[in-house]
């Protein structure tokens, strides 16, 4: 296995620089290795990502979708930057309007699996996109589209714009377990009674010819369970939530009041399931996740990986230290001496990648 390393945005020397005077590359940096790796004139980057009018979202399972933007059709593509592989996609209508600012990730480790298929989570609108990465041909290849509707934000009318978004969306969390995607979320009831939702989706492709022309589609299920609390002195942080090894955690990092530059404790907490695995029943802190380092991306996106394979030290979770500015310290925090190293990238990065592990 390669070992985990976090992208970096440019290879140009001068932050201040216009983007065109910015050699055609990417930057790597090996967390393993502690070290810079340059891959000049794209590092073997397929010609699709290159063109002009594309859009590229990564994955917490270390690929890229790959979007390219046509008049009737748009093509898609997976593209993996460590192993080189890429993956056509289903092409997708043109009423599917898939904006660039959405969340991209796959539903299982490997994008071999046969049920494995991406999806797109719209962060402005409560609206996703999906389909099977290994479908073959038939309905069961095309996208679907489900548009959900999970509650209101809470926000005064006086504070409201005509352009301020109503519906909550599936924007700060999203790991994915089992082939189901989960997500967390704070109702106003379920907030007033201390509670946070859990929310699994499944995502349903029916297989022809039993269906007919059914496209594929959603079906949200929702959970209460007690809310994550921050230790004291600690009012605020930011939570992600990690699938590893068919486990589901949340890693908490706590911050001193309200300052995010300030922090207090990384916290990790394994969901508890019901007798038959389905149902989320509460958080449950733990203090040892073993062989593992957590990977957190910017925004809320999380990956793991072996440590001791890929030279890391295990029990610690692996995140930018500071959430205001653009400088790219890279902090290391173990979990069990509750201690934390920094490691100055030159760049803030903007996803962690592991290479994808077996069906």
């Amino acid at each position: 296995m390669p070992p985990p390393q976090t992208r970096l945005p440019t290879t140009g020397e001068d932050d201040d620089a216009p983007s065109s005077s910015f050699p055609t590359g990417m930057l790597m940096y090996s967390l393993s290795e502690r070290r810079i790796i340059v891959y000049a004139d794209g590092g073997g980057m397929p010609e699709m990502m290159a063109a002009e009018d594309n859009a590229c979202f990564s994955t917490p399972q270390g690929w890229v979708l790959i979007i390219g933007y046509g008049e009737a059709t748009t093509e898609a593509w997976l593209w993996h930057p460590l192993t080189g592989d890429t993956v056509a996609l289903p092409p997708i209508r043109g009423d599917h309007d898939i904006p660039i600012n959405c969340k991209c990730l796959l539903t299982h480790a490997s994008a071999a699996h046969p049920e494995c298929a991406v999806v797109l989570l719209d962060v402005a609108d409560p609206v996703m996109w999906f389909c099977k990465v290994n479908a073959g041909g038939g309905r069961m290849s095309s996208w679907g589209q489900h548009r959900y509707d999970i509650g209101d934000y809470g926000l005064p009318e006086e504070f409201r714009t005509a352009s301020t978004p109503t519906k909550v969306t599936i924007a700060d969390v999203a790991a994915s377990r089992r082939g189901k995607l989960h997500f967390t979320f704070a109702s106003t009831e379920s907030a007033a009674a201390g509670q946070e939702k859990v929310c699994i989706v499944d995502l349903v492709f029916r297989p022809e010819p039993d269906h007919g022309d059914d496209p594929p589609t959603a079906v949200l299920r929702e959970f209460d369970v007690p809310k994550l609390k921050f230790p004291q002195g600690m009012r605020s942080g930011t939570v992600w939530l990690v699938e590893s090894r068919e486990e589901l955690f949340a890693v908490c990092v706590c911050y001193v009041d309200f300052d995010p530059d300030d922090i207090g404790a990384v916290l990790v907490y394994r969901m508890d399931f019901s007798d038959d695995d389905e149902s989320p029943v509460a958080w449950r802190r733990v203090c040892d996740i073993g062989d593992r380092a957590f990977l957190l991306a910017d925004p809320n996106m999380a990956t793991w990986c072996s440590a001791g394979a890929n030279g890391l030290k295990g029990n610690t979770v692996c995140f930018l230290r500071n959430r205001k500015d653009d400088d790219g310290d890279l902090c290391i925090y173990d979990i069990q001496a509750h201690n934390q190293r920094l490691e100055i990238v030159r760049t803030k990065p903007y996803w962690i990648n592991v290479p994808p592990s077996p069906c």
